[in-house]
């Protein structure tokens, strides 16, 4: 079944409102405490290069393994989109997704692209889509963002750099909620991460 933008919001919130005031340090939401609060256990594991996350669900046992080698806001991302498995998608049987860089996030093309049909797969393209909004949602919520956008200068090329560091997301995360929100209007942003102000192209988000 699909998930609503707006049930997903809701639902992000409720997490991170239900994980009590120790799942903030600033606008830093603690992923850590959010998984102890939901009694998921978080391992941080040398996994293959392509591999961002993986969500383990066997019995009453929950695990969620990160890739030791990414960096942290990389990780974060990662810690939330695989929650977003969790909270929103079919759980009543044991289960095994492996989330690999191109399925979690990939932005340009069609929802049907060919690089979400992968044979090993072990998700749809909506549960991917449903699972980065809800990261995107648990670790930049909407009321924070908004507040925090209204003291910065969004024309200014350092105010994403500056809001992206508030929340320890990426710039192109930051850049990304920014647009869903509406709180900026441009469609464009570069596909390098590290340089978002340089080349740009078409984003679409899948």
């Amino acid at each position: 079944m699909a998930h609503s933008t707006s049930f997903i919001e809701a639902k992000a919130f409720e997490v991170l409102s239900a994980a009590g005031p120790n799942a903030l340090i600033g606008r830093k939401v603690d992923v850590d405490q959010i998984c102890i609060s939901l009694n998921v256990r978080l391992h941080v594991e040398e996994l293959e290069s392509e591999v961002s996350g993986v969500l383990l669900v066997k019995g009453a046992e929950r695990h969620i393994l990160v890739n030791k080698a990414h960096n942290q806001r990389r990780q974060r991302f990662t810690i939330g989109h695989e929650l977003g498995h969790l909270m929103l998608h079919d759980m009543s049987k044991d289960r095994v997704i492996v989330d690999t860089h191109i399925r979690m996030y990939q932005r340009v093309g069609e929802a049907t692209s060919s690089k979400y049909q992968q044979s090993d797969s072990m998700t749809s393209p909506q549960e991917e889509r449903e699972a980065n909004t809800f990261a995107a949602a648990l670790l930049m919520p909407k009321p924070w963002v908004e507040s925090e956008a209204l003291k910065h200068d969004l024309g200014d090329e350092t105010a994403i750099t500056t809001l992206a560091n508030a929340f320890v997301v990426s710039e192109q995360a930051m850049f990304i909620r920014l647009q869903q929100l509406k709180i900026i209007e441009s469609t464009y942003a570069t596909s390098d991460p590290g340089n978002m102000r340089g080349r740009q192209q078409r984003l679409e988000l899948a």
